[in-house]
């Protein structure tokens, strides 16, 4: 890919569970016009479902298992190395990984397991859980809340520390990066309190606050990470009725909206951010055309945004101004995609 476009890392399924069976994960180039081009797959084992890009190139995959799983891969072009050797995460069904600023660590979030756990990520080394950090609580939704369940993490380098949504107890848990090289540290009293039913799942962080897209009640909450407190939420788009499918992914544009995948709707939305007034407002939402969002990014540029349709084996490319979506210029087929990695 050459310097006016933006190369991509596609995770996806190989279970069928949802959309087709994939046979691996697969680069996606977007050039300056939105052109999108798929390479071939690239098999790096069952269910390769999230996938992170540390700041040396080195791929994360963390696969969606009952016996969850984290693998490390060098980067080659459209060719994929073993970095260390395949490890686990001791927990059940890894959604999420994200490193450290160094890229020396990875964290996996288990989705059933109801634990972060940390990773040493080195060449030749197993990617085995050096660290577990378990999580309990419930919330108001007994079908989805009946425990914990952290969906996300997120490095909040500014104050040292991880931000993990737990949907499944309505709490942004807070766990510290110690000083010394390779520990964590919680402690109950730092956890974020998000309203009751919200369902938190993936958030961003903006200067001293985040924003969380809530999955269960379809709303987006503004969250004083100074303070440590919720200080407003607002309904994604309330013009949609509820299908029990609520949000999905989120990120943050420099034109000051962030992009929320809605599954209700099928949709991406954008909401417009004051950051001094601390509320979001709905400016815009386009169909993709698909079904279930299950993630999306951004080129570097800002001028598309890609949403992957886990749900009908496509990959949607739209077309931004100001941050916010406009139109579907082009659509990709490939089976089950759940994740969208950028490169740096």
């Amino acid at each position: 890919m050459n310097g006016d476009g933006t190369r991509f890392w596609v995770g996806a399924s190989t279970v069928g569970a949802l959309g087709s069976p994939a046979s691996g994960i697969r680069p996606l180039d977007v050039a300056s016009d939105g052109t999108a081009t798929l390479g071939d797959p690239v098999e790096v084992g069952e269910n390769p479902m999230f996938l992170a890009v540390s700041p040396a190139g080195v791929l994360a995959v963390v696969h969606e298992l009952t016996d969850g799983r984290l693998s490390t891969w060098a980067i080659d072009g459209d060719t994929l190395h073993a970095f260390g050797a395949e490890g686990t995460t001791d927990a059940a069904d890894p959604c999420h990984v994200a490193f450290d600023a160094s890229g020396d660590r990875a964290f996996a979030a288990n989705y059933s397991g109801g634990r972060v756990t940390a990773h040493r990520i080195a060449p030749d080394v197993p990617a085995d859980a050096v660290q577990s950090i378990a999580f309990s609580g419930t919330g108001p939704d007994t079908a989805r809340q009946e425990s914990s369940h952290p969906h996300q993490v997120v490095l909040d380098a500014a104050r040292g520390r991880l931000l993990v949504p737990d949907l499944g107890s309505d709490r942004i848990r807070v766990i510290g990066l110690d000083a010394q090289p390779g520990t964590l540290s919680r402690r109950e009293a730092d956890d974020i309190v998000v309203h009751a039913g919200a369902g938190p799942r993936h958030l961003v962080v903006i200067g001293d606050l985040a924003i969380v897209a809530n999955e269960l009640d379809r709303t987006a909450s503004v969250i004083d990470l100074v303070e440590g407190r919720e200080v407003s939420s607002a309904p994604v788009d309330d013009r949609v009725p509820g299908r029990g499918l609520g949000l999905s992914a989120i990120r943050a544009t420099r034109a000051g909206t962030v992009l929320i995948g809605d599954r209700d709707a099928d949709a991406l939305v954008a909401l417009r951010f004051d950051a001094d007034e601390r509320t979001l407002e709905r400016v815009a939402s386009v169909s993709t055309g698909g079904r279930h969002p299950r993630d999306l990014h951004i080129t570097h540029d800002e001028r598309f945004a890609l949403v992957a349709d886990q749900g009908s084996d496509s990959i949607t490319v739209v077309a931004l101004e100001a941050g916010a979506p406009v139109e579907v210029v082009s659509t990709l087929s490939t089976p089950a995609p759940g994740c969208l990695a950028r490169l740096p």
